[in-house]
């Protein structure tokens, strides 16, 4: 998905030319969609290694971000990074200079504080690797015939537990807030769009709960 991403994105460029302070002419691409790239990153994301992305359901047809976030000029808009804050109950998407690209909001672990046992209704604390997506509609919770985790669940790889995720929800009004059993829940529309700025390379960071007095 990458190599492609980078093709495209070189693919759909322009060459432009610029002096140096000693009369030495350097150049740059300029992207059709404004980004500026210097040769050598140019070079780089041309020749990154292919990856194998995970299995995607079938795309949805979201084609933007609905956030009054954007990344600064000139920032490439790849390397993606997940931020929970689960403190105040929201999720930031951010690329790999720091930029936040759009922000959400989430429900937490109804617990504080890090995990430390399977039933203990808390969200773990740290960095984790995405370990597969899933179209999530018809899932139930437990024993119960209801569908609890909405269109996707992104699943991280949290050892020693299991089961741990970024889901939709069939209780709206629950997001913001401290009610999950140890996911992190977001609204479905939400999740559709985060679904699709996620793969097998995306670190997710959830920010630790304060340290009680």
């Amino acid at each position: 998905m990458k190599k492609i991403l980078a093709h495209i994105l070189l693919a759909c460029a322009s060459v432009v030319y610029a002096a140096t302070a000693d009369g030495e002419e350097i150049a740059d691409i300029v992207t059709d969609d404004g980004y500026r790239l210097s040769a050598p990153v140019a070079e780089m994301i041309g020749n990154y290694k292919r990856t194998l992305a995970p299995d995607l359901p079938e795309p949805d047809g979201w084609d933007e971000l609905d956030s009054p976030c954007s990344a600064a000029p000139g920032r490439m808009r790849i390397m993606k990074h997940i931020v929970v804050d689960k403190p105040h109950t929201r999720l930031y998407v951010m690329n790999m200079f720091g930029d936040t690209l759009s922000r959400y909001r989430v429900c937490a672990s109804k617990e504080r504080g890090q995990k430390t046992g399977k039933d203990d209704w808390r969200t773990p604390e740290g960095s984790f690797k995405v370990y597969g997506i899933y179209n999530s509609t018809d899932w139930t919770y437990k024993d119960t015939q209801d569908k609890c985790y909405g269109p996707f669940f992104i699943a991280l790889w949290t050892p020693p537990f299991y089961g741990i995720g970024i889901h939709g929800t069939n209780a709206p009004y629950s997001v913001p807030g401290r009610r999950s059993h140890g996911c992190m829940r977001m609204h479905n529309e939400d999740i559709v769009r985060v679904k699709q700025m996620v793969d097998k390379d995306t670190r997710i960071t959830v920010l630790p709960d304060p340290v009680a007095e």
